[in-house]
């Protein structure tokens, strides 16, 4: 018989069993404690840290030989990036909901289907997150394990979303008569049980790209409601992309517009309702906290602000306390001022020379930015590692049709990132072409916008599938000149470029 062993969470008590010989990470998933753990259990992002029987470990390295007492971080509730628009709507519904699967975080909306008006959202941390903060290491989960856990995890954060978002507008959720959904294609594949094996390996294609509409039977609503999932462009530039685009009306469009979503993933579109061209950067997840030594997400005790100041750097934290960590934007703003400042050169190398806030961490050296807070060379490489990706794809996606940055009319950033960023950093880095920055605008969840407006309005279901259908795919890694490019936008010089 399989050796059992007791773990014991403190404070609450609560205490459940697990195999000998398994990971505490994966025996605290399975009985509902999941963890950040955004390098996939890898041991090297240190987000997973634990008390064991008083001793710190890490949860991704430690296996159960005998029974313990852990005690898990407190979960500081993250910052979601939710919205309160209406919508017109064509009235075939009473009630509708609109689903927006982030990589990071999950939003329901709730709409009145007669009116369009918005009557409540509900958000959460996508469970998801417990098994790699990046789409990959989640894919390669659910292709080692087929388990299954991926689809019953999100669709329970789902239902559960669902009844909130009812409850708080006072309806019973049985009576909402459509639901529409939104995500990248990792997220979308995993939703609904559909085989991600082809987005990891060429040509990186979806296994669906077709607008489904499907029984909606695993969510608590009406038992005749259905399903309305928009489709996908290509592997790495999903529904989630073609929600952002009937937001943003591109079919509507005269002017050349760049649209983009900066996340793990750097999605963009570039055109107007004449032609439009989409493609995917591999920007990676140091936006999102990962990867960076004090990387997290929008919560409090954040630095989501920095600016520059005669002693070094004056950093905003998220609810006014002691800083814990660094969330995306508040790394942007950083980077930029220690360029600024003269302590980060133009190829990215720290400048210990110049006088600040310097401090040695396993022999190299950092830069302070609060108490128990700072940046390492380490941690400035991975922010030109996830700029040059996005620029790239803006030079590349330029050449392809042929015009010049100056002909863009107006850059649209959506996404919680793109609400909270500083343009002027993001310029500053060079991460979007610095003739642009007085054309910059945010445009908030437009994915959950345009999921919105199709559970609304037929026609604007019928329009995402033409938008998909009529957009052009730009595979990056196989034009000939990708490689010189990002070598190119590593550099902070923009005259490089």
């Amino acid at each position: 018989m399989e050796q059992q062993v007791t773990i014991t969470l403190h404070p609450s008590g609560e205490c459940f069993t697990a195999p000998a010989g398994q990971g505490l990470l994966d025996a605290l998933r399975q009985h509902g404690f999941p963890l950040d753990a955004p390098c996939g259990g890898e041991g090297i992002c240190g987000k997973c840290r634990v008390l064991v029987d008083n001793r710190e470990e890490l949860a991704c390295q430690y296996v159960l030989s005998g029974d313990v007492t852990v005690e898990l971080p407190e979960q500081a509730p993250i910052r979601v990036l939710t919205g309160d628009a209406d919508a017109a709507a064509d009235g075939q519904h009473e009630y509708v909901l609109a689903i927006d699967v982030g990589t990071t975080t999950v939003v329901a909306f709730l709409s009145d289907g007669k009116t369009g008006r918005q009557l409540s959202c509900a958000s959460a941390a996508n469970p998801q997150s417990a098994y790699g903060a990046d789409v990959i290491a989640r894919i390669q989960y659910e292709l080692e394990r087929r388990d299954g856990r991926m689809k019953e995890e999100i669709r329970a954060c789902l239902a559960r979303l669902t009844r909130e978002a009812a409850k708080t507008a006072g309806i019973p959720a049985e009576k909402i008569g459509l639901v529409s959904l939104v995500g990248n294609t990792a997220m979308h594949h995993l939703l609904l049980g559909v085989d991600a094996a082809p987005l990891v390996k060429p040509p990186y294609m979806p296994s669906v790209r077709e607008a489904m509409e499907l029984p909606a039977d695993w969510l608590p609503v009406s038992p005749d409601a259905r399903l309305r999932v928009l489709p996908n462009i290509a592997g790495f530039v999903g529904a989630d992309t073609v929600g952002c685009m009937v937001s943003a009306g591109f079919d509507r469009r005269e002017k050349l517009t760049l649209l983009i979503d900066i996340g793990t993933n750097g999605e963009m579109v570039l055109g107007n309702r004449h032609r439009r061209i989409a493609c995917s950067t591999a920007a990676g997840p140091a936006f999102e906290g990962a990867r960076i030594r004090f990387g997290m997400r929008g919560a409090p005790g954040a630095i989501d602000h920095a600016a520059l100041t005669d002693g070094g750097l004056d950093c905003h934290v998220i609810g006014e306390g002691g800083a814990k960590g660094i969330c995306g934007s508040g790394l942007l703003d950083a980077v930029y001022a220690l360029l600024r400042g003269g302590f980060v050169d133009e190829s990215g190398r720290m400048r210990p020379e110049a006088p600040g806030p310097w401090m040695t961490v396993d022999g190299q050296p950092a830069f302070r930015l609060r108490d128990g807070v700072y940046l390492t060379q380490k941690d400035i490489r991975e922010v030109q590692l996830a700029k040059a990706a996005i620029r790239a794809g803006i030079e590349l996606l330029l050449n392809t049709m042929g015009r010049e940055r100056l002909e863009v009319h107006q850059v649209l950033l959506a996404g919680a990132f793109g609400c909270y960023l500083s343009p002027e950093s993001a310029c500053g880095i060079g991460m979007l072409p610095r003739p642009l920055l007085d054309r910059v605008q945010a445009i908030g969840n437009a994915a959950g916008d345009g999921a919105k407006q199709c559970a609304l309005q037929e026609s604007d279901y019928r329009r995402s599938i033409a938008l998909a259908e009529k957009t052009e795919f730009l595979e990056l890694a196989s034009l000939p000149e990708f490689q010189d490019c990002y070598v190119d936008c590593l550099s902070f010089d923009e005259e490089e470029l």
